[in-house]
């Protein structure tokens, strides 16, 4: 009886060691989620983004190879998204710049989100936002940039020890956050943007 019961404690010590371990693999995965502790003023931020005769026209792109000369991939199919700058909006750039890393993220409130305006960009990364009042903005994408490469890779060996090798393609994906504050100055503008 004392060996099963020994047994069984063995069983038990091994069986919470491994569930502390997953818990504690799983706490280092965690994301913390924060929000700026601003206060949103809507009515302001609804007056920032009323109509005007500006445009803001633009491109969206990221260099992949800075070797060769041309070598860019254009954002095709990119949402684009401008803000009005407010003073939630400074708060929250200030603090993601700030605190956030791999495990933690810095949002936008959803009420705040709704004052936005989305465009999508064409096949040669190229967008626009008509009908926009002067003032600042802070406008932003996401693009995924994909870089080809070759590695050797083993296929077989003689009897003799010698090993053969083929090239083999892959692809690397690597995220970008393009982002930039801009100004229009006065009615009437058109404003020219390179997200880089």
């Amino acid at each position: 009886m004392k060996q099963y019961l020994i047994l069984f404690s063995i069983i038990t010590a091994t069986a919470c060691n491994s569930i502390r371990q997953a818990d504690k693999l799983a706490n280092k995965q965690q994301t913390t989620i924060i929000y700026p502790d601003a206060v949103f003023d809507s009515v302001a931020a609804k007056k920032l983004m009323a109509y005007g005769n500006s445009t803001i026209k633009g491109v969206v792109y990221k260099k992949i190879n800075k070797l060769s000369v041309g070598g860019k991939q254009y954002g095709s199919n990119i949402v684009v998204t401008l803000f009005p700058v407010t003073p939630y909006l400074l708060d929250w750039y200030k603090l993601r710049e700030k605190k956030e890393d791999k495990r933690t993220k810095v949002y936008i409130a959803d009420h705040v989100a709704r004052f936005r305006m989305e465009v999508v960009s064409d096949t040669y990364g190229r967008f626009v936002f008509n009908k926009i009042k002067p003032g600042k903005y802070f406008v932003h994408a996401f693009m995924t940039t994909f870089k080809n490469l070759t590695r050797d890779v083993e296929v077989g060996a003689n009897s003799y020890g010698t090993k053969f090798y083929q090239k083999q393609q892959y692809s690397v994906a690597k995220g970008h956050r393009l982002e930039q504050f801009i100004e229009i100055s006065k009615e009437g503008e058109v404003l020219e943007v390179v997200l880089n």
